[in-house]
């Protein structure tokens, strides 16, 4: 069909659309799918018809991280809203605070704080580069959701039926011709059809284009996990006492509740978003196949939550809402399919709320759709390679963020060596990431995600962004094939893992390590692990440098900023050389161990 037939919206009749593109779902992912296609120039149709009750649901706290918040100040406008959340100091993560009144020697923790240093904002050219780049925040979701409905509901190429109906039956088009996707009312007395030339399903765990199109991708079952989440009410500061403040060696200090806060234990973690309002989110997250308790999904909360005296102020009657997924994971096997139609968010795949990805990921996905529907619509070409690069760098994207929960959840989490090395894992994948989130930022706020207002330095950025804008593509390893590159952060996941089951299966006790990273001193004192092994506890932190050379500095107009376009090779080059490290000493340990049992042997014991 060519584009000229295609320029707007048309009502055939009441309840009778056509448009360039048909969203479905007018949660937070479809609403910014919606407004970021719109932005484009293409026609939208957002259909949905969420009840009272999910609208109104309070939902998970969202914390942003990696690409969200750049996409949700940008393309969703909500700078000004996100400003006014909760403000997000940066992540942190501990093991063995279950039974302690406090963060005590015995706590290992892993966190990094995205502040920067006042110094660096006057080098920025443009202050909304800062916030689009670094101000992650901690969001209400339904108050956010209701924003962006009404900014798309003013928006001139978009028809938003968010009260209308729900999708009765899907007809796929071809080359040349629109699908067709019936809806029909929840009270069964509307119904109406759109002709689209391009379907996005943003229906979350629906997973309505996945379940009629045998999407699915087959997971192995040995890993499987719960969630059970609430929403607190009257979560004021005085609760957050000075036991929660972490002193780094300069004298700066973190307040651990104000970041988003994990807390592991045996096969679970325990999630910690504060929000606004004095409202809080809670999570468990658990190994179904090892539940912590006994118990069905909020019995298994309330006991896990009450191992903890530093939470012992979450009371029942302040639960706003209490939810529960008994089966958390799935990923469809296409992300973008060659017969026009896409899957994104919760439609398409879900890991675990570990790292806060699920947003990030949808946010990187709807903007590759956006780029194919696009030229699609406008030029009537279908790239069916950068299709295929969607597709395989997405799904090795989820296998890496699996692979970073599923090694946390074994018993290995207890062995503090590991506890520190697989989250630097972690960071070198985050790490590499930031030269395409500081290079999408910029195209983001330079642009206003319109690529009428492009100029061929905007057009260059996101070509290349369109083959790197991946955890798996990027540097140093954006040459390599997305899934070679997945399979490689497995290994070495399962690597730590395996090592440390073998110290905690042989008694060998390492001191608790604390290490708290800075945006302006990211890299822990990894070599200080095997000089004292023998301490009670080994705080690994490093001062943050007081200035930086003038070729560091970052004023948010650069192609390629130096230690962005490094961060990823230096961080894997600490975390090989860590890991090696860790090789070493263990296979020490082994053959001491095989000595001396060859020695009980020949000495009669």
């Amino acid at each position: 069909m060519p584009a000229s037939s295609r320029d707007a919206a048309a009502a055939d009749a009441p309840g009778n659309v056509r448009a360039d593109v048909c969203v479905i779902g007018s949660g937070i992912v479809g609403l910014i799918n919606t407004m970021a296609l719109a932005k484009r120039g293409l026609t939208v149709v957002c259909i949905d018809q969420p009840t009272d009750k999910q609208q109104q649901s309070y939902k998970v706290g969202e914390s942003l991280l990696i690409f969200s918040n750049s996409f949700l100040r940008t393309l969703g406008e909500l700078d000004d809203s996100l400003n006014q959340s909760f403000q997000k100091a940066g992540f942190w993560m501990a093991h063995g605070l279950e039974g302690r009144k406090e963060f005590d020697g015995s706590v290992s923790e892993w966190g990094f704080q995205s502040k920067l240093p006042e110094r660096w904002y006057d080098k920025f050219n443009n202050a909304l580069f800062p916030r689009v780049m670094f101000q992650d925040s901690q969001i209400v979701r339904p108050e956010i959701e209701a924003e962006l409905r009404e900014r798309a509901r003013k928006m001139e190429n978009v028809t938003l039926l968010d009260d209308t109906g729900l999708v009765r039956d899907i007809e796929l088009g071809d080359d040349d011709t629109d699908h067709v996707i019936t809806w029909v009312s929840r009270n069964k007395k509307q119904t109406g059809e759109i002709s689209a030339r391009w379907m996005v399903d943003c229906s979350g765990r629906a997973r309505l284009l996945a379940r009629k199109y045998d999407h699915d991708l087959p997971l192995d079952e040995e890993f499987r996990t719960t969630a059970a989440w609430a929403q607190f009410s009257h979560c004021t500061d005085d609760l957050f006492d000075e036991r929660w403040a972490y002193k780094f060696p300069d004298g700066d200090v973190a307040h651990r509740d104000r970041n988003t806060l994990h807390l592991w234990g045996q096969g679970y973690w325990i999630w910690v978003i504060r929000l606004a309002g004095d409202r809080v989110s809670i999570g468990v997250s658990y190994d179904r196949g090892r539940p912590p308790e006994d118990g069905n999904a909020r019995e298994v909360f309330w006991k896990v939550l009450r191992r903890y005296p530093m939470l012992d102020w979450l009371k029942e009657e302040n639960v706003l809402e209490f939810s529960a997924y008994r089966d958390v994971q799935h990923c469809t096997d296409t992300f973008v399919s060659p017969s026009r139609y896409a899957m994104v968010g919760d439609a398409s795949s879900i890991i675990d709320a570990y790292y806060s990805q699920g947003i990030s990921l949808s946010m990187t996905v709807s903007w590759h759709i956006a780029n194919i529907a696009q030229r699609d619509v406008q030029l009537d070409t279908l790239d069916l390679d950068y299709v295929n690069h969607v597709n395989r760098a997405a799904t090795a994207d989820w296998r890496i963020m699996r692979s970073m929960v599923r090694s946390k959840y074994s018993p290995a989490i207890a062995d503090s060596r590991f506890f520190i090395l697989d989250h630097l894992l972690d960071l070198t994948i985050f790490g590499a990431a930031m030269l395409g989130r500081f290079r999408s930022a910029r195209w983001l706020i330079e642009t206003g995600g319109r690529t009428s207002a492009e100029t061929t330095e905007h057009a260059e950025l996101r070509e290349g962004l369109s083959r790197r804008l991946f955890l798996s593509q990027s540097a140093p390893w954006h040459r390599l094939d997305p899934h070679v590159v997945a399979g490689a952060v497995e290994r070495w996941h399962r690597s730590l893992e395996r090592r440390a089951i073998w110290r905690l299966e042989n008694k060998v006790e390492l001191p608790a390590v604390k290490a708290g990273l800075r945006a302006h001193g990211a890299v822990p004192g990894i070599w200080k692990l095997p000089l004292k092994q023998r301490a009670e506890h080994v705080d690994i932190t490093l001062p943050a440098p007081t200035s930086e050379p003038e070729f560091l500095q970052v004023r948010g107009d650069e192609h390629r900023p130096v230690h962005m376009a490094v961060s990823g090779t230096a961080l894997l080059t600490l975390a090989s050389v860590a890991t090696l490290v860790d090789i070493a000493d263990t296979q020490v340990r082994r053959l001491r161990g095989l000595a001396g049992a060859r020695r009980r042997r020949k000495s009669g014991w």
